[in-house]
């Protein structure tokens, strides 16, 4: 679906908030994950995250990962007959510290993305729609363990 660009950012805004509502962007006692770690837990609550190909970065103690997130009822196709789903980013971090809460900051200040955190992980997409919520409240259930 085709959203016009405020209507959008409006979406991803509220979609933030309940990330947010939902525990995604604070501290806490948090396990650490490696990258497939957080994809698998992730997946055990119904959620249908694809973890990608590592890809580069000059940040020390960062691994930063492509990432798919599959649409709910199978593939969709836009108006070009293109496959549409969610993509974007999963950073781990070795540890918990500030850096983690800045990558988040400046996620959020992107209107048109969508950010979560869970311990060391931060996951940016660019787009979602129900999956990105699907995925809020995976996170959320993991940080209740």
């Amino acid at each position: 679906m085709i959203r016009e660009p405020k209507r959008r950012s409006i979406w991803a805004a509220a979609l933030c908030a309940l990330a947010t509502a939902a525990g995604c962007g604070g501290g806490g006692e948090d396990p650490t994950f490696s990258a497939q770690e957080f994809v698998t837990e992730i997946n055990r609550q119904g959620v249908e995250l694809r973890l990608g190909e590592e890809l580069v970065t000059d940040e020390p103690g960062k691994r930063l990962y492509g990432v798919e997130l599959e649409p709910l009822g199978g593939p969709r196709t836009d108006s070009a007959g293109e496959q549409v789903h969610a993509g974007g980013s999963l950073s781990v971090y070795e540890r918990e510290d500030e850096r983690v809460d800045e990558e988040l900051r400046s996620c959020e200040e992107a209107a048109d993305l969508l950010c979560y955190r869970a311990a060391n992980v931060v996951v940016v997409l660019e787009g979602g729609g129900l999956e990105a919520r699907q995925l809020a409240v995976a996170i959320q259930r993991l940080r209740q363990r």
